[in-house]
């Protein structure tokens, strides 16, 4: 019996308790006038309207496909299924990964047991994988399995002494001829995101091997404070920052005090940054977005019935274990961590008490040859309490996403899903809540010289609030926080075009309804992105896009928004370039600008230098700017030596009513460097230098107001961090190692309020914390 196999030709290619719970969760110069507002945003729709004639001016196709390698068979064999009879053919549509291993295989056609056994076969195949521009790449291909029945196993022919790369172990084998073309799939890089991966995140001190604490070294980002998880990201204040969880909205990123992210690391694939104008599937924040990625667990690709890893940290511990099910159709991923901090205070003080943990759960299974059904939950939960103040207080989410994922084709493919969550924030004096129901779908075509995609999504939130009377100003949250029933909904599409070789544009569109407690507004986001490639190794990358948003001024507290869009929608228009260039010894690096302005902005942390809220912050709004020069030089951290060199010089201004100052958190000069080297044998030190330049001090008006003074500044903040690691590797399948971490190894003293009075300044701040860490991990695979 023979089994012949060729790839398939394709064609074309408080109150007291608010500003404890709530306000403390736990802890200039005019660039462009109000005109730069107007005209940029008519700029953003010009070009957005002249696009249309360009993208089709030139038929070639993408550089995605058109400058690809194709995959290239290494080992293919198949063997006729037992007890069968016949010649048959079966058509197989392969994922082929970066690595050359099938991470995905489905019958196209075929009868069983032919498309069985060629599919069980088809798992085992390796490849040398597609490349564009040398980089291996995943590739989506059709894969033909022809199935001969004979009397005896063939014989070599003379110009073969040996078999092929996929003779079987029955005579079946699979030779195939080149591929000319092939869809390439994975994940579109979106111009301007800044991305990193879990693997190099481990190299990275300073972020306790938790990639969501990585964007704090990204150029743009300010932070108030170290181990205070809330940054500026080019001057939009941490209440215009989006979190997302693999398309999941999320009220917050972090633990409380010193804690991980909310979501196992094993968990992420990688960690992506859109500090400026966004893609049109990300809306209603109008100052940035962090999304995570999660994995994508390959049942296929096991070398044992179970897969996972496991770590015990100084503060908590966590486990990831995933496993397949239903004989290979299905995965089921479980993760979570928890922290015994609470026993090591108890251990300190009786009165003092400190909990947090979390959970993740992911179950997948393959319906048929195009459908996939999975259902992904989290959640977080934490909490701080004094039992000698009987001060108590603790935030938790919870978030259950049912997904089904459907292939239209091998070139369109679409996703649908519905979430329920639950957001709470609580004391003892009181609670706030969202109950939430949001849908979304999404569609996308790849087709020859460009990626078209397009969807939408609605939310229900339903906030409750209970606040018990006895406490000081009991009116303040009904009037900021009411229990209500809150509407959004929207549209959005793009398309990333290759009009040319050289040139990739993507134009993009979102359109908002907003509404709550009887108001509506509408929100329509023009967007642009531009990729112009001067050589094979300098490109230029531009954007503009306008965003909008609710007024939200408590960021990271779950439950608590404004209701009622008092003062209207925030507005902002955001705008940048960078010339990226690809240096040698596998170094990038870019250096570029931005300029943003924020019409109707919610700030008051940056307008007052405090986490406080009273009746007026809802109404109290600004216009604000800012721009800066950015510099960024990478090489991977997963290189034996590997580094980065992050520099970002900014400035931005408040202005509201008369007075126009800068915000109080503006750091003008930001530098991250890090360094890590392999020793060899596993043995790896790393290091990381932060600069930050002080805050700017802080003088009251004769009005109340906060007016702050760039000429007098807090001494800047200076940290180094440290981490050393030693794995060892028992087998191809399983490893262990150990790590040793320290933050803030310099003891530098942090300041987070700088109060200026006639004749002197007074700093304000929990001083010089440096935190140690121990750990030991290992993973099975």
């Amino acid at each position: 019996m023979t089994t012949r196999s060729r790839p398939l030709r394709r064609q074309g290619s408080g109150g007291s308790w608010g500003r404890r719970v709530l306000g403390r969760r736990f802890l200039g110069r005019r660039f462009f006038g109000r005109r730069f507002f107007g005209r940029l945003s008519l700029a953003g729709g010009l070009l957005l309207a002249v696009l249309p004639g360009v993208a089709h001016a030139d038929d070639k196709s993408a550089p995605a496909a058109a400058g690809v390698t194709p995959p290239e068979a290494l080992s293919t064999p198949v063997d006729y299924p037992e007890g069968a009879s016949g010649t048959a053919e079966v058509v197989l549509e392969l994922v082929v990964s970066t690595k050359g291993e099938v991470t995905d295989v489905r019958a196209t056609s075929g009868a069983p047991p032919f498309t069985d056994a060629a599919v069980r076969a088809a798992k085992r195949w390796r490849f040398e994988p597609a490349r564009r521009g040398g980089e291996p790449i995943a590739t989506r291909i059709l894969f033909q399995v022809r199935f001969e029945q004979t009397t005896a196993p063939e014989e070599p022919s003379p110009e073969h002494d040996t078999p092929g790369p996929g003779a079987g172990s029955s005579g079946g084998a699979a030779t195939g001829e080149p591929i000319t073309e092939i869809v390439v799939w994975g994940q579109v890089e979106e111009a301007g995101a800044r991305t990193f991966s879990r693997a190099e995140v481990r190299n990275l001190p300073g972020a306790f091997d938790d990639p969501l604490r990585s964007i704090e070294v990204l150029p743009g980002v300010t932070p108030i404070a170290t181990f205070v998880p809330m940054f500026f990201i080019r001057g939009a204040p941490p209440g215009n920052v989006g979190f997302f969880i693999d398309e999941i909205r999320v009220p917050l990123l972090y633990h409380a005090f010193l804690g991980p992210s909310v979501i196992h690391p094993a968990l992420i694939k990688r960690v992506d940054m859109y500090g400026g104008p966004m893609p049109a599937r990300i809306g209603r924040y109008a100052g940035a977005a962090v999304e995570a990625t999660l994995v994508e667990p390959d049942p296929a690709q096991a070398q044992f019935p179970y897969q996972g890893e496991a770590s015990v940290r100084l503060l908590y511990a966590g486990a990831y274990v995933e496993a397949p099910w239903a004989d290979g159709r299905g995965y089921a991923v479980l993760a979570g961590r928890y922290s015994y901090t609470a026993l090591l205070l108890s251990m300190l003080s009786q009165d003092q008490r400190l909990d947090y943990w979390d959970y993740q759960g992911l179950v997948g299974y393959r319906l048929g040859n195009r459908d996939t059904l999975s259902i992904f939950g989290f959640g977080a939960f934490d909490f701080a309490g004094d039992s000698a103040s009987g001060q108590l207080g603790g935030t938790e989410f919870h978030r259950v996403d049912l997904r089904w994922d459907h292939d239209f084709s091998a070139r369109t493919r679409s996703r649908a899903a519905f979430t329920w969550g639950r957001d709470r924030t609580r004391s003892n004096s009181g609670y706030i809540s969202d109950d939430v129901l949001a849908g979304r779908v999404r569609i996308e075509h790849r087709a020859a010289g460009a990626v078209y995609r397009g969807g939408g999504d609605f939310s229900v939130d339903r906030y409750g609030l209970e606040v018990d009377p006895a406490v000081s100003d009991p009116l303040l949250f009904p009037t900021l926080f009411p229990e209500r029933t809150d509407l959004t909904f929207g549209a959005w599409a793009d398309a990333v075009l290759w009009p040319e070789g050289r040139v990739s544009v993507t134009p993009g569109i979102r359109a908002d309804v907003f509404q709550s407690m009887g108001r509506t507004a509408f929100a329509v986001d023009p967007r642009l992105t531009a990729t112009y490639r001067l050589t094979d190794s300098v490109r230029t990358v531009h954007g503009v896009g306008v965003a909008h948003q609710t007024p939200n001024f408590v960021p990271q507290v779950p439950g608590a928004q404004v209701g009622g869009l008092p003062g209207g929608l925030q507005r902002s228009v955001h705008a940048s370039a960078a010339l990226e260039v690809d240096l040698p010894g596998n170094v990038s690096g870019s250096f570029g600008g931005f300029v943003n302005a924020t019409d109707r902005m919610s700030d008051p942390i940056g307008l007052s230098q405090t986490f406080d809220i009273d009746e007026r912050s809802g109404e109290r709004r600004a216009f604000g700017r800012s721009a800066g020069l950015e510099l960024y030089l990478k090489k991977p951290l997963t290189d034996r030596l590997g580094g980065l060199l992050s520099y970002t010089f900014s400035r931005a201004s408040r202005t509201f009513g008369p007075i126009e100052t800068i915000p109080g958190y503006e750091r003008p000069h930001v530098l991250n460097a890090a360094l890590t080297y392999d020793f060899g044998r596993q043995l790896r030190l790393s290091t990381k230098f932060v600069y930050a330049s002080g805050i700017p001090g802080r003088r009251a008006t004769e009005r109340g107001e906060f007016v702050f003074l760039g000429d007098d500044r807090s001494r800047p903040f200076v940290r180094l961090d440290l981490k050393v690691s030693k794995r060892w590797v028992a087998s191809p399948n399983f490893w262990w190692g150990l790590y040793g971490e320290v933050v803030n190894a310099t003891h530098g003293v942090q300041v987070v309020r700088r109060v200026c009075g006639a004749s002197a300044c007074r700093d304000e701040g929990p001083g010089a914390i440096t935190v140690p860490s121990v750990g030991i991990e290992a993973a099975w695979r």
